[in-house]
């Protein structure tokens, strides 16, 4: 199916992308451009909202801990929110819950 990205901008400002579809290996380029393209005007913060991932395998888990390098090498956080419980487990047992925070929600 591979993936759709759309962009949003929460009340506070942070952009925010909502991918849609599978964080695969087919997404991780079109996740890694809109990532930097997110971090070009730095905010503080960039919200990645995965409630319309559908499936996520280890390069998806590779994209989103390259993501998180990316924006703290601008001195911004990467925040996961909308993970399903699925997700959710999936990242614990990666340990990607300890490096990247994960929110229940994002506000935009």
């Amino acid at each position: 199916m591979g993936i759709r990205l759309d962009r949003r901008t929460d009340p506070d400002g942070s952009p925010v992308l909502v991918p849609t579809g599978d964080l695969d290996r087919e997404a991780t380029e079109a996740l890694a451009a809109a990532v930097g393209e997110s971090l070009a005007s730095p905010s503080g913060k960039l919200v990645i909202h995965l409630t319309d991932v559908r499936f996520c395998d280890s390069s998806g888990i590779v994209a989103l801990l390259d993501a998180h390098a990316d924006a703290a090498r601008l001195d911004t956080e990467l925040v996961l929110s909308g993970v399903s419980p699925h997700l959710r487990a999936l990242f614990q047992v990666s340990a990607l819950d300890q490096v990247i925070r994960i929110v229940e929600e994002s506000r935009g």
